[in-house]
């Protein structure tokens, strides 16, 4: 509202509603009024943001031996739910690979089956060599002494023969069992690598490309790059729940809290107004910007609903509610003055209140 000062005060009239003008005695001066007005009173504090999701991810390259090359992209901007098909990078070494890890798995087990059949074949021999020995030494019991001391001794030594040759061939098995174990771990991690050649949403969300390194620049991913192992390519922001990511000044941090009430307007969709709550109030103070010397505290305020429309990056004005009156009296606050540190207010007639 636009002031008009005259001798040094400006008269607010109490009138039913809205402004008028009023004249001064002996005066052609006109002086401006407004009403006081009797409802729900909200004290706010207005901060400018940006809209964001509250949950988002990073799909990036496999971390596997050799280059990878994209052969194919969803499009950017596309809506895709969890599952949905991302990125395939081109599969024919990880092809290979899975084709000799299969082979070699193969060969591996076959050598464990011989092995298994040679050591029941040894072990049976080695069985019926002792038995044999064990036979004939209580067959010679009747014999003269040393014919049955030749008899125990040749006992004794098949059933050394027959446990020393066990462990030895046990521990060929289990040589054996490590190779193929061995390799079946690589055609596990073939197997892996070749079903990362294909890449598929974590979550539901919002396709974004990245930008990656390419020679000396930067540049979004597009097919035909080859990424590095573990570079993040396509960001997935979750549409479901959408927050402002804002900031407020350390002077007026205190009067922000968790859950309070908010309203938000979008400069990209002007008209609807969205409703909120404060979900995270920073701890710490930071420079609003690189060598700025006003400090800022971040402030997360979580939108109650989504829509359709909204997409992360878009500039957004929230009121943060501090406190709410039900049904008090208000005047504009150009009506209040500051005298003698009291705060008061001009009624018609010129009476101060």
């Amino acid at each position: 509202m636009k002031k008009y000062v005259l001798a040094g005060a400006i008269v607010i009239g109490l009138v039913a509603a809205g402004y008028g003008f009023v004249k001064l005695n002996g005066s052609t001066h006109t002086v401006p009024t407004a009403g006081v007005g009797s409802g729900p009173f909200i004290i706010s504090l207005a901060t400018n943001g940006q809209l964001d999701a509250k949950r988002s991810m990073t799909v990036s390259t496999p971390r596997i031996r050799g280059s990878l090359q994209i052969v194919k992209m969803v499009p950017e901007g596309t809506i895709v739910n969890q599952g949905d098909f991302l990125i395939q990078f081109d599969p024919t070494q990880q092809e290979t690979n899975m084709r000799d890890a299969t082979a070699e798995l193969k060969i591996a087990e076959a050598n464990l089956e011989r092995a298994k059949a040679q050591l029941d074949m040894d072990l049976k021999q080695l069985d019926l060599d002792f038995k044999k020995a064990e036979r004939s030494f209580y067959e010679k019991q009747s014999e003269a002494p040393i014919i049955r001391k030749e008899a125990e001794l040749e006992m004794d030594l098949a059933r050394m023969k027959f446990d020393t040759q066990k462990k030895m061939l046990e521990a060929d098995i289990q040589k054996t069992q490590v190779e193929v174990d061995k390799a079946r771990d690589q055609k596990d991690q073939a197997t892996r690598e070749l079903e990362s050649m294909r890449l598929t949403a974590p979550i539901p969300g919002l396709v974004v490309y990245l930008e990656i390194w390419k020679g000396s620049m930067m540049d979004k991913v597009q097919e035909g790059d080859n990424p590095w192992p573990g570079q993040g390519l396509i960001n997935l922001p979750d549409l479901s729940t959408m927050i402002v990511k804002t900031t407020v000044s350390e002077v007026d941090i205190s009067k922000v809290k968790k859950d309070q009430r908010c309203t938000i307007q979008l400069d990209a969709i002007p008209g609807p107004v969205f409703s909120g709550v404060v979900t995270e109030v920073g701890t710490l103070a930071r420079p609003k910007e690189r060598g700025s010397k006003i400090n800022v505290f971040d402030v997360e305020i979580q939108l109650d609903s989504t829509d359709a429309r909204l997409k992360p990056g878009m500039s957004a004005r929230a009121d943060i509610i501090i406190e709410a009156f039900d049904s008090v009296l208000s005047v504009p606050l150009e009506a209040v003055f500051e005298v003698d540190d009291t705060t008061i207010v001009y009624a018609k007639g010129g009476r101060k209140i």
